[in-house]
């Protein structure tokens, strides 16, 4: 007998006094004189253990206790009550046994043959009473029902019972491991349903089994064969497809064969044996497929329904309208692929609640980029008009005075809440556009005709500080490009090509236009920059005014273009030999020559032999007027004037073209006509030409 301690046995006496005062449960446990064992896996329950010999600490006690003080207090809280009916049910399984155990069979049956074999196999699964009534021989007219209420599923194979076939079909679980779950296609050739796994591991590779076969029906087509599909993975390994065998079925196979005698009964035997795999090769197939279509049929179906209680809860956030345009648009992915939508499965509240947050943000985000993008589609068809009203109404414009490109035009503040501020779904015609663009355009080309005079009234006084506005019409008052060197009078600059074009400056409207390739707008907005008052070109017209007998301070560049002075380069003409070098005023900005000295108009009889040299001018005039273009024939500027505006002149002998032969001409009517800038049809003037000694008017 083991010594104990007088110590340790008053002590432990104490401690159950102490625990047979802190709780009744407490007493009943220590009074048991079995030691206490613990619960099984996975318990989290702590208790007392306790055996003879080992000594009782009052940490252990103590922990005791408070473990049974808290399970008193959560005993303490105050449970629903549930009704009597109800009582000891657990579940839904609960109520399927009350229902095998107290309902009667023929009851039963009635309400099992509304079924399908699916909703069978999955009542067979629950309780046993259920299962021992579908298993019982009895219940075969309800497998039978339940297999007829399924659209064209293939006849039930002869040598399979209803459920065995129902199990083939709907079965959830593996054949060979009982578990749930990652099921390959139906092995009908094997009559059996299993995981990867057990497939794998259990049916051999069909070559091998092939191989081992005599050769009589080794090629016949006659063994039973199953395909395992393979399995793509994009971030690992891939699975290849892997043909089986069924080592069983074909051992019987061989079986059968060796107990054949004759050739003829063995072409008899292969022949049926063919015929019969083909059966059922082809039976398996429609299986297979009548399956997949199930199931797809089964998930579209479970997709509308949450797509459709999606769009129910998406009309209380006021976003369905949003979400059924995404579906009936090209971009329809967007909704249906969406990874809170694309799913068969029923919608719950925590999934909607989870999902509803980023559902809606998309949607919006959605919304807000599909208003955007109508408003460009509709601003370019009101841009589209509006640069139709631009150049018929530039066909009329006085191009005596600065005139503004179409884009510095339909980026006025006045044009830009006409186009933009008004809502897209208000449709503007052209006749509507014409009269808001007549109405809006004279304000806009005097705000924007003002700030580019200023502009360049600053460029000039940059060197001459008492330069003001009414200066830029003088023939001395010449401009240069920094780009390309070319020298200019007022308004040119505002039909440069250098002058025109997209900055970083330019308004959001600018990029819009980019964006879209409006050709008329791909000149861009004015931009003069690159401009600077050219000083050594102003003291070459200087020269020439005065020898045209002008004076610098009044005179205009339109005064020159009616002038039109024949200036000669002596310093070229001496250099060429027998060639002597003439060009008009513009040319004379134009030609480089280092110390030149120029004559003007000093040749007297010689000018006309000069003249038959000069190439012939191509461009043309515009009215005064009427803005319109009248040609380059003083008849037809005539003719135009006395038949549109009236105005009568004295009959002239001098010659039709307009050239410097007929200078009276151009100063009888240069108040009635100026040339076209903007068309550069006095680029004449900016070339010279040369004449060869000997040539005459005689000639």
């Amino acid at each position: 007998m083991t010594r104990r301690s007088s110590r340790i046995s008053q002590q432990k006496s104490n401690t159950a006094r102490t625990i047979s005062h802190a709780s009744p449960t407490a007493v009943t446990l220590h009074a048991n004189t079995q030691p206490l064992t613990s619960r099984p896996m996975g318990s989290t329950r702590k208790r007392l253990r306790t055996s003879d010999g080992d000594d009782e600490d009052e940490d252990n006690v103590s922990e005791y206790r408070d473990n049974d003080n808290r399970g008193q207090s959560r005993r303490k809280k105050k449970k629903t009550k549930m009704p009597a009916e109800f009582r000891k049910v657990r579940g839904k399984r609960g109520l399927l046994e009350r229902l095998a155990k107290d309902v009667p069979l023929d009851i039963i049956f009635e309400i099992f043959c509304y079924l399908d074999s699916s909703d069978l196999i999955n009542l067979a699964l629950t309780t046993r009473d259920l299962r021992s009534i579908l298993m019982s021989k009895a219940s075969d007219f309800v497998w039978r029902s339940a297999r007829l209420n399924l659209d064209d599923l293939p006849p039930l194979p002869k040598d399979l019972s209803e459920f065995q076939y129902a199990d083939l079909i709907f079965g959830i679980h593996c054949h060979l491991c009982s578990r749930k779950g990652d099921l390959i296609p139906t092995l009908w050739s094997f009559r059996t349903r299993c995981c990867r796994t057990c497939a794998v591991d259990t049916f051999p590779y069909f070559l091998t089994l092939k191989r081992a076969q005599p050769h009589d029906y080794r090629d016949a087509n006659i063994l039973p064969r199953e395909v395992i599909p393979g399995i793509y993975r994009k971030d690992r390994k891939s699975i290849a497809v892997r043909h089986i065998g069924h080592t069983a079925l074909t051992q019987q196979l061989r079986e059968q064969y060796d107990a054949l005698k004759t050739e003829e009964e063995i072409d008899v035997w292969i022949s049926r044996k063919w015929e019969e795999q083909e059966a059922l090769r082809e039976h398996g197939r429609l299986c297979n497929e009548w399956y997949s279509k199930m199931v797809q049929d089964r998930d579209d179906k479970l997709f509308e329904e949450r797509k459709d209680a999606i769009l129910q809860k998406l009309d209380e956030l006021g976003l369905r309208e949003e979400a059924e345009i995404i579906i009936n648009s090209e971009e329809s992915y967007l909704f249906l692929e969406h990874d809170a939508v694309n799913q068969s499965k029923k919608l719950t509240v925590q999934a909607w609640n989870k999902m509803k947050s980023n559902l809606a943000v998309m949607l919006s985000e959605h919304k807000e980029i599909r208003i955007a993008g109508e408003h460009k589609i509709v601003a370019v068809r009101r841009y589209e008009t509006l640069v139709e009203l631009y150049h018929q109404a530039l066909k009329d414009s006085d191009f005596r005075e600065p005139y503004p490109l179409v884009l510095d035009v339909l980026t006025d503040q006045d044009f830009k809440k006409l186009i933009w501020n008004t809502s897209c779904s208000d449709v503007l015609s052209r006749a509507f556009l014409s009269s808001q663009y007549s109405q809006l355009l004279p304000a806009v080309l005097q705000r924007w005709r003002s700030a580019k005079i200023l502009e360049l009234v600053g460029i000039v006084q940059r060197k001459i500080p008492g330069f003001t506005s009414s200066d830029l019409y003088l023939a001395v008052t010449v401009f240069g490009c920094k780009g390309c060197k070319i020298k200019m009078h007022f308004p040119e600059m505002f039909y440069h090509k250098c002058c025109q074009g997209f900055s970083a400056n330019d308004d959001l409207r600018a990029e819009f236009f980019r964006s879209n390739y409006l050709w008329d707008l791909c000149k861009g907005s004015c931009n003069l920059s690159k401009l600077f008052f050219d000083r050594s070109g102003s003291g070459t017209v200087k020269l020439v005014v005065e020898a045209c007998g002008l004076d610098p301070k009044t005179a205009s560049s339109q005064d020159l273009y009616a002038a039109e002075p024949l200036i000669e380069c002596l310093t070229c003409s001496a250099r060429a030999g027998s060639d002597r070098l003439f060009m008009g005023f513009r040319g004379v900005l134009k030609h480089r020559c280092n110390n030149g000295r120029y004559t003007v108009n000093s040749f007297g009889e010689e000018t006309k032999d000069i003249l038959l040299c000069e190439p012939s001018l191509h461009g043309y005039l515009k009215c005064a007027h009427c803005h319109r273009e009248i040609g380059n024939k003083a008849t037809g500027v005539r003719q135009h004037l006395e038949n549109w505006h009236k105005l009568t002149f004295e009959n002239s002998s001098e010659p039709d073209i307009i050239t410097q032969q007929s200078p009276q001409t151009l100063k009888s009517m240069q108040d009635h006509w100026y040339w076209n800038t903007r068309e550069r049809a006095y680029l004449k003037y900016e070339f010279s030409f040369r004449k060869r000694h000997g040539i005459t008017s005689n000639a």
